[in-house]
C-alpha cells in the first residue's frame, strides 16, 4: 500500500511545469481588528461575495443588522480562545493547505487550460458556516474545519459529519465542490445507479487532482470504515443486486444509499453512510481502467451513467 501511495504521489511531478498561483486573504485577521460595527459594515461591503453567500448578508434588509451581530460576536470574551485554537491548528495553512490546493489546480489546469484560478478567503465566524465555492472564489470557515479538535464542535452538526472536518480534509472537500463545475451528470435515467455514478465521477475527479490523498480522506470515512467497505465490497454489491435497488427511482430509497447518514442499515448496521457513492466511485475507476483512451475531460462530460456502468465491467469478485 505504501508503494502504491508513493507511485500515486509521483504523478504530481508531471504537472510541475503548469503555472498556478492562488491568492489567499486571511479575513479573520482583519475582522478581529475592527473597532466598531460601522467598520464591520465597510468590511462587508469590501467583501461583497463572501458577505452575501457565506454570511447570508443578502437575506437582511441592509448590512447594519449583520454588522452589529458580527461585531458583538467579535467582542465576546470567549472569541479570543477560538481565534487562538484555530490559529494554532491552521498555523501552516499557506504552506500546507494552500500548497495542496495549488498542486491540485495544476492538474485541473492541465486538463482544462482555460480554467480560472479562484481566490481563497479564510474567516472565523463562530462556526456560522463551513464553505462557499464558486469558479472565482473559495471561502473557508476555518473554525468549522477544526472537527473533533475543537473545544466546542458545532452543536447542530452530527458527530459523524463533524469528525471528517479537519485540516487534512480541506482540499478534498473543496475539490468535491469544484468538481461540480466540470461534472455533467446523468439526469435522464433518475436511477440509484445513475446517482451513484454521478457522485463517483466527482470522487474520481478529486482523487485525480489529489493523487497523494488516501481514499478515506476523500470520501470522509474513518480508517475502520474504509477497511470495512474494501473488505466487504463483494457483499455490499451483492446486497444491491439481491434487493434490486440499482434501478430504483424513488428519491427516499435512493437517499438511503447515497445521502448523508451514519450507517446504511439496509445493508448492515456497521455499513457506513454513502456507501452507494463509494461503489459508484469504484465503478468509475473500473471504467477508466478499461478505457485508457478516455480523458478526464471526456469522463466528466459523459452524461450516460449506464454506459459507464456497462463498459466498466464492474464485478467485485474474489477481492
Amino acid at each position: 500500500m505504501s508503494a502504491c501511495q508513493q507511485d500515486a504521489c509521483d504523478q504530481w511531478k508531471d504537472y510541475n511545469e503548469v503555472s498556478v498561483e492562488i491568492p489567499v486573504e486571511h479575513l479573520e485577521d482583519e475582522l478581529g481588528k475592527l473597532e466598531s460595527w460601522e467598520e464591520v459594515v465597510l468590511f462587508l461591503g469590501a467583501n461583497r461575495v463572501m458577505a452575501d453567500y457565506f454570511l447570508d448578508a443578502n437575506q437582511y434588509p441592509n448590512d447594519t443588522i449583520l454588522a452589529k451581530r458580527l461585531y458583538g460576536l467579535m467582542r465576546n470574551p470567549h472569541i479570543d480562545t477560538l481565534f487562538t485554537e484555530v490559529g494554532e491548528y491552521f498555523e501552516q495553512f499557506d504552506q500546507e493547505n494552500l500548497t495542496e490546493l495549488e498542486s491540485a489546480y495544476r492538474v485541473i489546469k492541465h486538463h482544462y487550460p482555460d480554467v480560472v484560478m479562484p481566490r481563497i478567503q479564510t474567516i472565523i465566524t463562530g462556526q456560522y458556516n463551513d464553505l462557499y465555492v464558486s469558479d472565482s472564489l473559495i471561502v473557508l470557515g476555518l473554525d468549522f474545519f477544526m472537527g473533533l479538535n475543537a473545544k466546542y464542535p458545532p452543536n447542530d452538526v452530527p458527530m459523524y459529519i463533524v469528525k471528517r472536518y479537519m485540516k487534512e480534509s480541506v482540499a478534498p472537500i473543496v475539490l468535491s465542490f469544484v468538481s461540480n463545475e466540470f461534472n455533467y451528470i446523468d439526469t435522464q435515467h433518475g436511477t440509484l445507479l445513475a446517482d451513484m455514478i454521478n457522485v463517483g465521477k466527482s470522487y474520481y475527479f478529486v482523487s485525480t487532482t489529489l493523487p497523494c490523498k488516501p481514499d478515506s480522506l476523500i470520501i470522509g470515512y474513518t480508517d475502520e470504515e474504509m477497511n470495512l467497505v474494501e473488505q466487504n465490497q463483494e457483499v455490499i454489491w451483492a446486497s444491491f443486486i439481491q434487493n434490486e435497488v440499482l434501478y430504483e427511482t424513488d428519491h427516499a430509497i435512493k437517499n438511503k444509499f447515497v445521502g448523508e447518514a451514519p450507517n446504511v442499515y439496509e445493508i448492515d448496521e456497521k455499513c457506513p453512510g454513502r456507501v452507494g457513492a463509494w461503489i459508484g466511485w469504484q465503478i468509475v475507476r473500473k471504467y477508466m481502467e478499461n478505457n485508457s483512451d478516455v480523458s478526464l475531460q471526456q469522463l466528466m462530460r459523459e452524461t450516460d451513467a449506464h454506459k459507464i456502468f456497462q463498459q466498466s465491467g464492474y464485478k467485485p469478485r474474489n477481492l
